[in-house]
């Protein structure tokens, strides 16, 4: 097997790593031989995830990799794509009850990998609970077909779709920059976590009842947490809404990575603004920003650079997509992801929590990733430095708005490397 990888893959570097790792917190201490266990039977269901990059001539492509997966320790993340994890772009790690999952970008995001993540724990937790009736009808499973829309390596359509766009995706040139907080892709080792738990059925209520969704509470509760702690920087505040535009490509069930950055503009004269306002402009941006005709600008820049790029010198190509990335990522004083509320079908009861961490090569320096499992949702503020300004304000609105939470002790993390064939 071989196919081609995300374009996006030309402008990796060590200073463009576009990794992440999703930290699984289980009830119970991970046990290392069962995880192995799943793995292998997993991993038969989404043979596109057993791969290694390899160079052809002036291209990447990625080529069937029979090697085992990876399980170590935690510790340092060992460098995707090298020989300490067999060359695969994946690899585990697992301390007491978390378990880590190392990946990239370049082969999927957070919605392509979930259905392999429940696949892995569905046969872990049968494994390590054959006591416990799981559904298999509700888990991709070994022996099942893979379909093709999922599998397909090129979910692109040749010719470019037609452009209606619906409304104005332009940010003001000149935004507030976080000082304490390098920007773009500098100072890539050593993230601070800081989490917070709120119950589902409360956030939901209390969101409802401002207009408002998790995802526009969190971008407008981190505006007013950033403009509380910088009462004499006047300039408005871009938020970053990771958003994934599959629907508007029409292959909702791809693996590989298909995220658009939304902006979000918050002007500076709605600092002193309640919740409620704040939350009824945030979702009226988000409705309008994150509409389908908006992502096809999306879909047809990949095309059109997949275009440029056929003919084109390895070198060139990494020119060409690192401005491309780079040109593309726009300025943000911080970025929001919401993956949804997902269905864990039984599994819910071993998991306490699950949280994506980034290596946050988008700008701004500042991140938040909502997740869902049984009933909390995990808020994970994730910053370049260890200031907690930013969090500790974030912490004090939710107790002024009357939400019930539980936080944990910062956490300091670093995420893996990635290594290009030669």
């Amino acid at each position: 097997m071989t196919y081609r990888v995300n374009n996006i893959i030309y402008a990796a570097g060590p200073d463009l790593l576009n990794t992440l790792q999703i930290q699984v917190t289980l009830a119970e201490p991970v046990d290392p031989e069962i995880l192995r266990s799943a793995l292998g039977k997993a991993s038969q269901r989404f043979p596109y995830f057993c791969a290694r990059l390899t160079r052809r001539g002036e291209e990447y492509w990625m080529e069937s990799n029979d090697l085992p997966f990876v399980v170590l320790p935690y510790g340092k993340s060992p460098e995707l794509g090298a020989p300490e994890c067999n060359y695969h772009l994946f690899s585990f790690q697992y301390e007491g009850r978390r378990l880590y999952i190392n990946t990239v970008h370049y082969i999927t995001d957070g919605n392509g990998i979930f259905p392999f993540i429940k696949s892995l724990l569905y046969y872990y937790l049968s494994e390590l609970h054959p006591e416990v009736p799981f559904d298999p009808n509700q888990f991709p499973l070994a022996g099942d077909p893979v379909p093709q829309e999922e599998a397909d390596d090129s979910p692109y359509p040749e010719a470019l779709l037609p452009e209606d766009p619906l409304g104005s995706l332009s940010r003001p040139e000149k935004i507030l920059k976080l000082d304490d907080q390098p920007q773009g892709y500098e100072s890539m080792p050593g993230w601070t976590s800081f989490m917070f738990m709120i119950k589902q059925k409360a956030l939901m209520s209390y969101v409802s009842s401002v207009d408002g969704s998790p995802a526009t509470f969190v971008t407008s509760l981190i505006f007013k947490a950033i403009a509380d702690s910088c009462p004499e920087k006047h300039l408005p505040q871009v938020c970053g809404m990771q958003h994934q535009f599959r629907h508007a490509l029409g292959r909702p069930k791809s693996h590989m990575c298909h995220v658009n950055i939304v902006p979000m503009v918050y002007p500076d004269d709605l600092r002193n603004s309640d919740i409620e306002k704040l939350n009824t402009m945030g979702r009226g941006m988000l409705i309008i920003r994150a509409d389908d005709s908006n992502d096809v600008l999306t879909v047809n820049e990949h095309i059109r650079n997949e275009m440029l790029i056929k003919d084109m010198t390895l070198e060139e190509k990494r020119a060409h997509m690192r401005k491309v990335v780079l040109d593309g990522i726009g300025d943000n004083t911080y970025e929001v992801s919401y993956t949804g509320r997902v269905d864990w079908n039984g599994l819910e009861r071993y998991i306490e929590n699950v949280s994506p961490y980034l290596d946050m090569t988008l700008s701004g320096g500042l991140s938040a990733e909502i997740f869902s499992v049984g009933d909390y949702f995990s808020i994970n503020l994730m910053q370049r430095s260890g200031v907690c300004v930013y969090a500790e304000r974030f912490e004090a609105l939710l107790r002024e708005n009357g939400i019930a939470y539980e936080a944990e002790a910062p956490e300091h993390f670093e995420v893996c490397g990635f290594r290009l064939p030669e």
